[in-house]
């Protein structure tokens, strides 16, 4: 789990009595932390499980570790950042997952479960779908025909795990969607420039379904994807013997650092390209709180949090686009010239549509995280050379 703090043992202690019940044992749990630390939470959960911390960007520990193995300062630095420097906790999102499966492959642990600090082991799912009650708590929302009910979360995750090939099984989420009901003219515009295209066909009816994503329970049938989702993934972890894993970077507008999105696109783009490993969907999509006041409809327009939250996914995916152009062999010109066009219409469609005259800046943003993708191609180089001389040294 990767956490700015770690203050509560939610939802580390739903997920480890969901274990329990289903009779799984787990053997550790690694959290990468950025700032604060409560060492009683600490202490309750090394009652019920081993602990391994690390501290993001900050962890001399882990340098150690890794200059013990003869890796290089510069090549350290590559991988988890340089701790002897000032941070200001806000690094890179592959930055702060790698630094978990660092930490898990340094222990020797085999299969890596990702899980999101707002996200918990059930589903938000419709009566028709619901699995058995009598196994799985159930209770009712306030939002008719909608239920809560509980998975068996490692259950569902290791039974397809044992397939033949399988490296890595995910699944989306249920519950409110990360972009929230929104309607404006220049909409379609906006979400374009995004590159978020089937986004806005489903956001288009967003006042109509809310953007409130459901669970085919019963009907679960998984399937074959190259989609990895954070925050809802099992890894096991001699998959990165020869794959890369996450890969994100930060770039600076007006002086403000944003965190570029899509940290797990590497994943995705290398899973394409090969016959051997299979990424599948298990078609579980597990409860993910995404404003942390579930059922109460998202508004953007009278939520600063859900409007703060909009603008700084706006611009996380606006700073992973231009690599993920590049990475897919898209022409970077006729792509930048496209988007950029959609996006001068678009932000100021949603700066008079939320009153908020940040998202004027979403263009000026596009130009920047083009003339950054050349510090960013150096970042991914450099990344996988040092990526690859750790697990040689492993040997």
């Amino acid at each position: 789990m990767i956490t700015k703090d770690l203050l509560s043992m939610e939802p580390l202690d739903q997920f480890l009595d969901n274990a329990d019940k289903f009779g799984h044992k787990v053997d550790s749990i690694v959290i990468g932390y950025a700032d604060k630390l409560d060492t009683k939470v600490i202490k309750e959960l090394k009652k019920r499980v081993n602990v391994y911390l690390v501290k993001i960007r900050q962890s001399r520990v882990l340098h150690e570790k890794l200059k013990a193995l003869g890796m290089s300062e510069e090549k350290i630095c590559h991988l988890i950042g340089d701790y002897s420097k000032p941070s200001d906790g806000r690094a890179a999102y592959g930055v702060s997952r790698n630094h978990v499966i660092i930490e898990a492959i340094l222990n020797k642990l085999d299969t890596l479960v990702f899980i999101d600090t707002d996200v918990y082991p059930e589903v938000i799912i419709k009566k028709d779908d619901l699995m058995d009650i009598s196994v799985y708590d159930t209770r009712v929302t306030e939002i008719e025909d909608v239920f809560i009910q509980e998975v068996d979360f490692l259950g569902e995750h290791l039974k397809h795990l044992e397939k033949e090939n399988v490296m890595v099984t995910t699944s989306d989420y249920t519950g409110y969607y990360i972009i929230p009901p929104m309607q404006f003219e220049g909409m379609q515009d906006l979400f374009f420039g995004l590159k978020k295209e089937q986004a806005y066909d489903y956001i288009t009816n967003s006042y109509h379904h809310h953007c409130l994503a459901t669970d085919h329970g019963k009907k679960r049938d998984g399937f074959k994807t190259n989609k990895v989702l954070g925050g809802n993934v099992a890894i096991k972890l001699r998959l990165f013997e020869t794959m890369l894993p996450f890969f994100s970077s930060t770039y600076i507008v007006d002086e403000n650092k944003y965190l570029t999105r899509g940290e797990d696109t590497l994943l995705a783009i290398q899973v394409k390209s090969q016959k051997n490993y299979i990424f599948y969907d298990i078609d579980m999509k597990i409860f993910h709180n995404t404003y942390s006041h579930f059922p109460t409809i998202p508004d953007i327009k009278g939520d600063k949090n859900i409007k703060d939250r909009f603008f700084y996914a706006c611009m996380g995916w606006i700073g992973r686009n231009p690599f993920l152009n590049k990475m897919n062999d898209l022409n970077l010109e006729t792509m930048y010239k496209t988007e950029h066009r959609f996006l001068e219409v678009g932000a100021k469609a949603i700066s008079e549509h939320l009153n908020d005259k940040r998202y004027l800046a979403l263009p000026k943003a596009h130009e920047l995280a083009y003339k950054h993708l050349d510090i960013m191609n150096e970042e991914f180089e450099a990344f996988k050379e040092s990526w690859f001389d750790f697990i040689r040294r492993l040997k």
